[in-house]
């Protein structure tokens, strides 16, 4: 699969700067609110969590990459608030 630029954002604006976890890997910290990362294209599930580990919040979305994308041009992700079981 091919590598896209996002930028994962709140839907509240806030959590600048904090740790983005893609498809569940929790071992490994992707990228974080407000600033572009990169990540495969297809399906993704970008979360944060809190420091109990558990989910806060979330977005499962299709990334497809645009001819212009880069770092200064990202895939816009935005997370809404993750829903308590």
């Amino acid at each position: 699969m091919a590598l896209c630029w996002v930028k994962v954002i709140r839907s509240d604006g806030g959590g600048i700067s904090d740790s983005v976890y893609v498809d569940g890997n929790y071992a490994d910290i992707a990228g974080a609110i407000g600033t572009p990362f990169r990540t495969e294209t297809g399906q993704n599930t970008f979360e944060t969590l809190d420091a109990g580990l558990a989910v806060t919040w979330q977005k499962t979305l299709v990334i497809k990459k645009p001819p212009d994308n880069q770092g200064s041009n990202p895939v816009l992700v935005t997370l809404d608030p993750a829903v308590s079981a």
